[in-house]
């Protein structure tokens, strides 16, 4: 490669990431302000049992699944009713996921001890790979790894990361679809909880 096209390759891909980045923004910024995002601020009435409807959508019971984390424990969602919970779907081949592992462990550290639980549901990586990656970067969140894709197909996953923000009730309050930028940004979506 010629030295003097180094530094124009460089700009080139600097640019090509802030405008990738920029349309992720945006992205989340419209999603922000649709009416189903607005919808997570509204605070829903108690539902009565042939009321409840179980999917992936705000408002609805979050589906409990059952799954293995890397350090070998079986967990379900459903063990975590009475605590807020931030379930996020990440994979260690992901960009944007790896460019928001610091926000999510942040934020696990700050609100581990105020009945916030932070669930990495890993994808497609396997445990070893998600292992050593939790390893690498000293995550201490919970990781429970979906192999065979469960969690992925009840929530609809179509792109990652998402993250839904799930309250002490089971319900989901709030969608993120794309990386969190700060830990700011986690913690305005965390209102929806109330």
């Amino acid at each position: 490669m010629n030295m003097s096209k180094t530094p124009l390759f460089l700009l080139l891909l600097l640019a090509v990431l802030l405008v990738s980045l920029a349309v992720v923004a945006v992205v989340d910024r419209a999603y922000h302000f649709s009416p189903q995002a607005v919808q997570s601020q509204v605070l829903h009435p108690a539902k009565t049992e042939p009321d409840i409807v179980v999917g992936n959508k705000i408002g609805d019971t979050a589906p409990d699944f059952t799954l293995e984390t890397i350090d070998g424990h079986e967990i379900s969602l459903s063990d975590y009713r009475g605590k807020n919970v931030i379930l996020n779907f990440w994979a260690t081949w992901c960009g944007p996921c790896r460019f928001e592992t610091s926000t999510v462990e942040a934020i696990h550290e700050a609100w581990a001890d105020k009945d916030v639980v932070v669930l990495g549901v890993n994808l497609q990586d396997g445990f070893d790979n998600a292992r050593n990656y939790a390893k690498a970067y000293n995550l201490k969140f919970t990781i429970p790894v979906d192999v065979p894709g469960e969690a992925i197909r009840l929530y609809g996953i179509h792109g990652i990361p998402t993250t839904f923000f799930i309250n002490r009730e089971g319900i989901i309050t709030a969608v993120k679809i794309g990386p969190f930028i700060s830990t700011d940004e986690v913690e305005e979506m965390m209102a929806s909880f109330k």
